[in-house]
């Protein structure tokens, strides 16, 4: 059977090209799912521009294909107590990548780990505790006009006709993400659909940003007024805050500052950025690292200035993904075996929520894809053809069984 051989060898050697694969066939499936009315079990908003809620605490393990029940993760410590490296193990400064700079903080393997009951499990006898939530969780499914909402606790999905939306003016550049749709946000302020995803919407979702030919668009929500900033370069869009937006120049290092109103200033001429909050910039030194050599995710304060070495996992690629209330990155760890889902609160300190491995004939565990949403119930993840909801101190609920990617919180 030398076409089976040659599978197998491909997924024992490739497993991030095998689950990059699998994951644009669920966004397929998602995109056909989503479109219809579904009925669902009974069981973020901006996620970083809100007040903060809670810390990190290690999450539960749990069973179970059944919508709204806690799905198991590895153990972060014993005691229900989140992971905490001795003080003396933090990193120090980042100055340069041949400069000599203390190395970060290498995170332990996470231990043994809790069977895994969700829908990519083996079925199990355990009753764990359901997790209701009355409120409507706007999701879509790749392209516009496939948003709607999954509401709870019925847990039906109703398709948004608005969401039919786009930018205006277009840009007539290839810009990172652009292909005629830069995903989308429901603007819970203003009741409507924005054609951009989170990060790219303001605090207050009074407006929105998106990369131009040479510069970068920013629209006034209410009136429809377009303004230009950073005329005269190409930009990538890391984030928009309450003044003004971050951004990079395309295959660049750095990251400037775009003020709604005055000069563009240069925050930092090293790094590539992945996301930031008003407070803090998170990204790599490097654009990239050889296959096989780990990925250090670094912190950029803007108060002080300084930049330290924040995560690392041993031969495996971290991104960070979003932030939860208190601002903390939500980080993305693929491995040679599977995938980790941490939040890392210091640079000595991470919790590690979710994880899946990979196999031959299919994997077990959770493994999150696009951007996480958190809000006042927790944080949302769109992974394994469907929707979970992370609680701090509780576990991670599977809340829907149908995909696509998260637009908002829950209300």
């Amino acid at each position: 059977m030398p076409d089976l051989s040659r599978l197998l060898a491909i997924v024992r050697t490739r497993p991030v090209l095998v689950t990059a694969m699998a994951s644009a066939a669920t966004l397929l499936l998602a995109g056909v799912v989503l479109l219809t009315t579904t009925e669902l079990g009974c069981s973020t908003g901006r996620s970083l521009k809100l007040k903060p809620a809670g810390g990190c605490v290690a999450i539960a393990g749990h069973p179970t294909s059944t919508i709204g029940q806690s799905l198991p993760v590895p153990p972060v410590a014993t005691g229900g107590v989140p992971y905490v490296p001795p003080a003396s193990a933090g990193s120090g400064p980042y100055v340069g990548p041949a400069s000599g700079s203390t190395p970060a903080y290498i995170f332990p393997g996470s231990g043994s780990q809790s069977p895994y009951h969700g829908p990519n499990g083996p079925a199990s006898g355990a009753t764990p505790a359901q997790y209701a939530l009355s409120c409507r969780l706007p999701v879509f499914a790749g392209q516009s006009g496939s948003g709607g909402f999954i509401s709870f606790p019925d847990g039906t999905f109703i398709a948004d006709p608005r969401s039919e939306v786009s930018v205006s003016p277009a840009p007539q550049v290839n810009g990172p993400g652009y292909q005629g749709n830069f995903g989308l946000w429901w603007d819970r302020t203003y009741s409507r659909w924005l054609p951009v995803g989170y990060a790219w919407v303001s605090p207050d979702e009074s407006r929105y940003a998106y990369p131009a030919t040479d510069g970068v668009y920013v629209k006034n929500v209410a009136s429809g007024a377009v303004s230009e900033l950073g005329q005269g370069h190409q930009w990538s869009v890391i984030d928009v805050e309450a003044t003004g937006v971050y951004a990079e120049y395309q295959g660049s290092s750095g990251l400037w500052f775009l003020p709604f109103s005055g000069s563009p200033r240069q925050v930092t001429s090293h790094g590539y950025w992945q996301a930031a909050t008003a407070s803090a910039a998170f990204g790599t030194a490097t654009s990239a690292v050889p296959s096989g050599a780990s990925t250090t995710i670094i912190k950029l304060d803007f108060n002080t200035g300084t930049t330290t070495d924040w995560f690392t996992r041993p031969g495996a690629q971290s991104s960070v993904a979003g932030f939860d209330r208190s601002g903390n990155p939500i980080i993305y760890v693929n491995g040679p075996g599977g995938n980790e889902t941490w939040v890392v609160p210091s640079a000595d300190a991470g919790t590690l929520i979710a994880a899946a491995s990979y196999g031959p004939y299919g994997g077990s565990g959770f493994g999150p894809n696009g951007t996480p949403i958190a809000d006042a119930h927790g944080i949302w993840f769109a992974g394994n053809g469907g929707i979970a909801l992370y609680v701090s101190g509780s576990g991670l609920y599977w809340m829907a069984n149908i995909g696509g990617q998260l637009a908002g919180g829950c209300h």
